[in-house]
């Protein structure tokens, strides 16, 4: 009898739920511990080592500012009269937001003193500690989707796309990218949780107070919102279908659009403030992106190419190229994730709950504006800085798995078995991404090319924290090397005028050159973007004529190059 209840208890019992959550707390450290130790590679975006390096000032007490050093940044602070800020030692930061680089620094903050890399790291301190962030970011994802899911559907759903959302590839490249995707995305589930809790107290309120019991909420879904916009630019796009959801949601009410306005435009305001006050313009400098016509990539805008000209042509252009490259690689940027697939078609059926009819409609909007802010900023690959697709993952792909089981229970198949076969396939389906990068592993152990982290660390010992340097990939050299770099300008002349006239604050005393220019092109380095530093990028300049007068191949295989004022590096192995 003792034995049956036993059998009773490990099939439908308390022993069954530990048993099931043990199996998945499992599955789950195995895929975490694969992709922290097998996977990782360290950072390998321009956003990710310029957020990261800013983090770094922050924890270093230096201010929100930043030693990747743009040619556009210093024209926009000339024309603004801050030519103090220029030379400054701290040169102050306008291009990013400023929530991830805060987040960051938290994480940083425990091994502030093991940051810098020693000659024989392969992999950073601080990249292992943004990946631990990235990581504790996607587990909270799912926390807070799991939630919405038991507000919109039931448990059974709410656990199925949660685990189709842990199971997707893509998620988990985010949460080792470094970038604010995955915070976004927590911050997204936040503003949606808020949203769906007013409008049930809307729903269930009596009348009795004076104050609706829906504004609290409203106001912190506001909040959210607001949060995003700080953590991401583009992320202020999703206004406008939060806008229509205060109107729509509530039946018009004036209040409850005032009160959600004012509390976004108070969440975002001290950085707007903080904008203006530096640079004299609140939006910063990504906003010469978000304007540059069609073809100007905005590394040029950045470098000062043809800035005034290139500002404002050919937008339907570059509407129209964007749109249909993010079209073109959709699926891609949701992760291949097959429940995606169905969110459109369930736009289509009337689910019983009216907020969770109305919620999916929120969300597409929002996405439709979203992918406009995508196209003005651009969208360079799956995994990039302005990638916010992957933001809409989790309520697409909780919308498209309800539609799947509509579809399944319609076809009133009653055998269990059929089921679990049936969301077998949907998971390995969508699981499949993450198999093959699980099953096939990596070819290296670093972002190579371009980015040697120890070769770029060197630097520092070169190098000291006073002397201003110049390169290809500043980012890279700022976050690894953590020494105030300037981004190859548009010309010569206008890089010796930086060095001559000291207008960083002291001269350019090494040049960086990577295969981030050296790949490119015969043609672009010929009448291109860099026809200017062709013979330096190709190593044929006459060093007699260029002001730097030394130079030696770096790792790996020679493709990076250091020019310098002196041969530092025998110096450097003198002086140990």
């Amino acid at each position: 009898m003792a034995f049956q209840e036993t059998l009773r208890d490990i099939d439908a019992g308390t022993t069954s739920k530990v048993l099931k959550v043990g199996m998945v707390v499992v599955i789950l450290a195995a895929i975490t511990t694969t992709y922290f130790l097998n996977q990782f590679k360290g950072l390998g975006t321009e956003q990710a080592m310029d957020q990261a390096q800013i983090a770094r000032s922050l924890i270093s007490k230096e201010g929100f500012s930043t030693r990747y050093i743009r040619p556009l940044a210093i024209r926009v602070l000339t024309d603004a009269k801050k030519e103090n800020s220029i030379s400054a030692p701290n040169f102050p930061e306008f291009y990013n937001a400023p929530l991830f680089p805060l987040l960051e620094a938290a994480a940083l903050f425990p091994v502030k003193d093991r940051i810098q890399m020693a000659p024989t790291d392969t992999l950073s301190t601080g990249d292992r500690a943004i990946e631990v962030l990235g990581i504790v970011l996607l587990f909270l994802v799912a926390f807070v989707w799991y939630h919405i899911g038991l507000l919109l559907f039931d448990r059974t759903l709410a656990l199925i796309s949660s685990g189709l959302l842990l199971l997707t590839d893509l998620i988990w490249q985010y949460a080792l990218a470094g970038l604010p995707q995955l915070l976004l995305t927590l911050l997204f589930g936040v503003m949606t949780y808020c949203a769906i809790k007013a409008q049930q107290a809307d729903a269930e309120d009596a009348g009795e107070s004076n104050i609706s019991p829906s504004l609290p909420w409203l106001a912190g879904a506001a909040f959210a919102l607001g949060l995003m916009s700080l953590a991401h630019g583009v992320a202020a796009f999703l206004l406008p279908g939060f806008i229509v959801f205060t109107f729509v949601g509530f039946h018009g009410r004036i209040s409850t659009f005032v009160v959600s306005f004012l509390v976004y435009v108070i969440t975002v305001s001290p950085w707007l403030a903080h904008n203006f006050v530096v640079c004299g313009n609140p939006f910063g400098l990504s906003i010469y992106a978000a304007v540059a016509g069609a073809g100007i990539p905005e590394s040029e805008i950045m470098r000062g190419v043809n800035t005034g000209l290139a500002l404002g042509l050919g937008m339907a252009t570059k509407f129209r190229t964007g749109l249909l490259d993010q079209a073109s690689h959709l699926w891609e940027y949701f992760g291949l994730n097959l429940a995606v697939v169905f969110f459109l078609p369930s736009l289509l059926h009337s689910f019983r709950s009216s907020i969770a009819s109305l919620w999916r409609w929120i969300a597409l909007l929002m996405w439709v504006s979203a992918a406009l802010g995508m196209t003005l900023f651009g969208v360079k690959g799956a995994v990039s800085g302005n990638q916010l697709h992957i933001v809409f993952l989790p309520i697409f792909v909780l919308y498209g798995t309800a539609f799947l089981l509509v579809l399944w229970n319609r076809l009133a198949i009653s055998d269990k078995a059929f089921r679990i076969v049936f969301l077998s396939i949907v998971f390995l389906i969508s699981a499949t991404p993450m198999i093959l990068t699980l099953v096939v592993g990596q070819a290296a152990k670093i972002q190579w090319p371009p980015y040697v982290p120890p070769f770029i660390a060197v630097l520092n010992k070169w190098y000291g924290p006073d002397e201003l340097l110049s390169s290809d990939m500043p980012w890279a050299v700022a976050w690894y090397a953590n020494r105030k770099c300037l981004l190859l300008p548009e010309t010569i002349r206008g890089f010796n005028e930086i060095s001559d006239y000291g207008t960083l604050g002291s001269p350019i005393v090494g040049l960086y050159l990577t295969p981030v220019s050296g790949d490119e092109e015969f043609t672009t380095l010929i009448k291109g973007k860099y026809k200017e530093w062709g013979p330096v990028i190709m190593r044929t300049i006459n060093l007699d004529t260029f002001l730097l007068k030394s130079f030696t191949p770096l790792p790996i295989d020679g493709e990076c190059i250091l020019y310098a004022d002196s041969e530092r590096w025998a110096r450097r192995t003198d002086q140990q």
